[in-house]
């Protein structure tokens, strides 16, 4: 059974931070009405398949090109840095007010959900002795396909792509990416209620 702990921050939270927590929850809401995360992980599946003729193969459903760029363009708000809503900017951002032993623990353990998702091997799977973790993933995907053209991320896509198939490559990218927004919304779904009542409260 799921256990509830209350993080009693709203009398320290200063105005930009309440700003803040508002743009995160912004943020998921939109993550919620992506198309890949409307459908439940339905469209994402795989298949590794071995015999002695052929060897080893990947088969993999992922969702269109469009639904996987649409989330990406979002889920992008919680992974990167220098974003406001970097998820680890906001469990610190909780946590420099959190006084209560509960809290504290509870934000650790949402830490190590994120970190588990995105930074842990996908699958064990390695090319040319590189762990593939999502982290390398997004960072390939990112750099030389959805946002910008970086040439030699661009080739290391390429290589990855080859060796797994592109299907399977995104299949890897968006299971951990999805199995993350899991914990966002875990997140979302105690701070909401919060900042909803400062909006009402304060015009």
């Amino acid at each position: 059974m799921a256990r509830t702990v209350a993080i009693q921050i709203s009398q320290f939270l200063t105005e930009p931070e309440w700003q803040v927590l508002g743009e995160f929850c912004a943020k998921a809401k939109r993550l919620i009405a992506t198309k890949v995360v409307a459908r439940d992980e339905s469209a994402i599946s795989c298949k590794i398949h071995y015999t002695q003729e052929r060897g080893m193969w990947f088969e993999a459903t992922v969702p269109p090109e469009e639904q996987i760029a649409e989330f990406l363009m979002v889920f992008r708000f919680f992974y990167l840095e220098k974003e406001p809503t970097n998820f680890y900017k906001i469990l610190a951002l909780l946590g420099k007010h959190a006084q209560e032993p509960e809290a504290k623990e509870a934000l650790k353990h949402l830490k190590a959900q994120w970190a588990n998702s995105l930074f842990q091997t996908a699958l064990y799977i390695s090319l040319n002795g590189q762990p593939v973790t999502a982290s390398l993933l997004l960072d390939l995907w990112f750099n030389a396909h959805y946002f910008h053209s970086n040439r030699e991320k661009s080739e290391k896509l390429a290589q990855l792509n080859e060796a797994f198939t592109e299907a399977f490559s995104k299949y890897m990218l968006l299971e951990s990416t999805y199995n993350a927004t899991k914990t966002i919304f875990t997140l979302y779904s105690g701070l909401e209620e919060l900042v909803n009542k400062r909006r009402k409260y304060v015009p």
